[in-house]
């Protein structure tokens, strides 16, 4: 019985307001919360109070819970879109100059406009202040090369790698590293390829390898398809191969460049990862034809690491990135260990602002070791399939620490 007098103030103070959507959305968002119930993840009481982080974000509309990569909310159906610059994934309603802002406004009173890989492909959901003359958001502009789109099966393959690219980004970001594109430092920024073999047939020395080169990272379209990503783990004996886990260890190689090479960080590298002057080359042909070292669990992250000094540096930063993301994510979702045996108690923390790696670690072995029980309880494979030696450890005690010096340098 109060809907309909309500809806008739909402209309007519509408009145007031350049866009009457926006009225009408404010008045939606009351109907869903008086009767429909919020959908949200259960979070620890000490957590209630802290924004949405990543991986899990709320409709402001009507408490649906959303996700990093969603276009639209499932439930009301109003767009959604990621503003990079304040790690937000906003619901959004279009003013009359066809803008787009967010349904409570934006802090700062800014409105945006959609990348063209979303109005084009559907692709992409990140904005633009509607003040830039940029037409890609901050992520599809660092794109270089990407497929043939107008053939129709690499358009999903593409999109996966988008994703992957955007979530590697956020990580970025969060840690406040700088992330610029080559069109405005062609010689130190940040490029991406994304290409697709000539020939069906994996090899090691196929003609598209994705790696990295002057701030250029190259991707194959192949690793964006989960059998023929599975087909290429197995033939190199991983534990572990994702589109993610490849953005991760190529922006690796990018920031050594950037974060340690010619600087006074390169002796206490040469420390822990070794002389990554030994021919890079000569050290990659050994590794394919005879393996890892024999030793390598005792002071590698992962066989690969162990077959040159510059990959020990990219899969142990990749694996640092995996697990403030992972950390994040389960702090968000409410997936805490609050105490381990012997009685020990943990606090949550925000995973991006750690002091040391020290806090990340005292919460990130006893998650690793609670989800890798339940998988053993499921009769599945273990989720995390790692071992963090005493010297793997030592690395990501200093890649913490680089990361953490270039952000406040």
């Amino acid at each position: 019985s109060q809907t309909i007098p309500r809806l008739s103030k909402y209309l007519t103070d509408s009145a007031n307001h350049t866009n009457k959507r926006l009225a009408i959305s404010r008045y939606q968002r009351y109907v869903f919360s008086c009767f429909t119930p919020s959908i949200t993840a259960t979070m620890s009481p000490s957590l209630k109070s802290k924004s949405s982080q990543m991986k899990s974000f709320k409709c402001q509309v009507c408490d649906q819970l959303t996700f990093f990569e969603n276009l639209s909310c499932v439930r009301c159906q109003h767009d959604l879109g990621y503003i990079p610059e304040d790690h937000n994934l906003a619901t959004l309603d279009q003013n009359d100059e066809q803008l787009w802002q967010p349904v409570d406004g934006h802090p700062r009173g800014l409105t945006f406009k959609k990348c063209k890989n979303t109005l084009d492909w559907h692709a992409c959901n990140w904005l633009i202040p509607a003040t830039s003359s940029d037409i890609y958001c901050r992520s599809c502009a660092l794109n270089n090369t990407i497929p043939d789109l107008s053939v129709t099966e690499n358009i999903p393959l593409w999109i996966k790698l988008e994703q992957g690219k955007r979530r590697l980004l956020y990580s970025l970001l969060r840690l406040g590293l700088p992330v610029v594109g080559k069109g405005i430092d062609q010689k130190h920024g940040l490029a991406f390829n994304f290409l697709k073999d000539l020939k069906d047939d994996f090899q090691e020395t196929q003609r598209v390898m994705t790696g990295h080169s002057a701030g250029l990272i190259t991707l194959n379209l192949a690793e964006a398809d989960d059998a023929e990503r599975e087909k290429r783990r197995l033939n190199m004996n991983e534990v572990y191969r994702s589109v993610l886990g490849h953005f991760r260890h190529e922006s690796g190689h990018y920031y050594w460049q950037h974060l340690i090479a010619d600087t006074q960080k390169i002796t206490g590298y040469r420390k822990l990862f070794g002389d990554e002057r030994e021919n890079y080359d000569k050290a990659m042909a050994n590794y394919y034809q005879v393996g890892a070292t024999p030793d390598w669990r005792e002071k590698h992250v992962t066989a690969y690491a162990s077959s040159h000094s510059w990959e020990d540096w990219a899969e142990t930063w990749a694996h640092y990135l995996n697990i403030v993301d992972s950390l994040e994510t389960a702090t968000d979702h409410g997936v805490i260990i609050t105490n381990n045996q012997s009685g020990q108690s943990f606090s949550p923390i925000d995973s991006y602002w750690a002091t040391s790696f020290d806090e990340l670690l005292e919460k990130w072995l006893p998650l690793t070791y609670a989800l890798n029980s339940i998988n053993r309880s499921s009769g599945q494979s273990d989720l995390y399939p790692f071992v963090l030696s005493r010297p793997v450890i030592e690395k990501l005690h200093y890649v913490h620490d680089v990361i953490r010096n270039a952000r406040f340098s």
